[in-house]
């Protein structure tokens, strides 16, 4: 059972109390209606008996209207004091509520200060990370690249594409579009054998391939996505072209992704269909034979 505060007990006392008065007007109302009613009939009395009696009436009810007045009067003042003393809580209560808003700012701006430096911290500690990072990854494409420069095998695929493997659907659509032009892909998810060494069978994809063909898309660029950043950084590292393919991207993304990628020039699923591409690719990959 929910226990009411005592504002709220005071302001339903103070309802019942009003009706109450009302009440009691309404009784001294009635008295009066009647002693006026009855005052006439002592001057009416047909005897001196008569006349009496009308006037101990008249006296009775004089009397009952005074109580009933006092009675009247007293619940006035009964419901003066209850009213200030509402008043009294209410503005109580407001300001009680204005120091809880008050004190309740000043803890969020205690919070935002001590967010605001946590951040802060927090930005400073990324940056440190980021340059660690960085440097790691220059080692690893040097490394990458000194390894596919020097690996002596023949490159008799025509296209290797890098994707993420939640765009498989669309990437092999792309593949499908490309070897129905006469191309020859490499796709991870069709060369590599169950069992064999993913970094290996790679790594010789990329190496027999002549041009990296990167489907850059949302997934591609996660942060944590592996295998992309290593084909990345070995296909811009060690092949003769590199050429990105975007969906659901903008070269604005792409180009904050890698600056290396970005500035490849490619191509977009916003600007042209699979079949589009495949054409511009298959055109371009033949133009290359002919200059050879």
């Amino acid at each position: 059972m929910t226990t009411l505060s005592m504002l709220e007990q005071h302001r339903r006392q103070l309802v019942r109390e009003r009706e109450k008065r009302i009440r009691l007007i309404k009784d001294a109302q009635s008295i009066a209606r009647r002693l006026s009613e009855q005052r006439p009939r002592v001057s009416r009395a047909s005897s001196e008996a008569a006349r009496r009696t009308q006037e101990l009436q008249v006296a009775r009810l004089e009397k009952d209207l005074v109580r009933a007045q006092g009675k009247v009067a007293e619940q006035d003042r009964v419901v003066a004091n209850l009213q200030k003393k509402v008043d009294r809580e209410e503005a109580s209560a407001v300001q009680a509520r204005r120091h809880a808003e008050l004190r309740a700012a000043q803890e969020r701006t205690r919070q935002d200060r001590r967010v605001s430096r946590e951040l802060e911290a927090l930005s400073e500690s990324t940056d440190n990370l980021v340059s660690r990072v960085s440097e790691l990854e220059s080692v690893t494409l040097r490394s990458l690249a000194t390894a596919v420069a020097a690996d002596p095998v023949p490159r008799d695929v025509d296209v290797f594409l890098s994707y993420a493997s939640p765009d498989k659907a669309v990437a092999s659509r792309l593949r499908d579009e490309l070897k129905a032009r006469g191309l020859d892909v490499w796709m991870a998810d069709e060369r590599i054998a169950l069992g064999s060494s993913q970094t290996i069978a790679i790594d010789e994809g990329i190496g027999r391939a002549r041009v990296g063909l990167c489907f850059v898309t949302p997934a591609y660029i996660e942060p944590n996505r592996f295998w992309t950043k290593h084909e990345l950084a070995a296909l811009i590292n060690g092949r003769k072209r590199v050429i990105p393919v975007l969906a659901g991207l903008s070269f604005s993304e792409m180009q904050d992704f890698s600056a290396l990628l970005g500035d490849r020039s490619g191509l977009s699923t916003a600007d042209h269909g699979l079949d589009e591409i495949a054409d511009l690719l298959a055109r371009s990959l033949r133009g290359d034979d002919q200059d050879d």
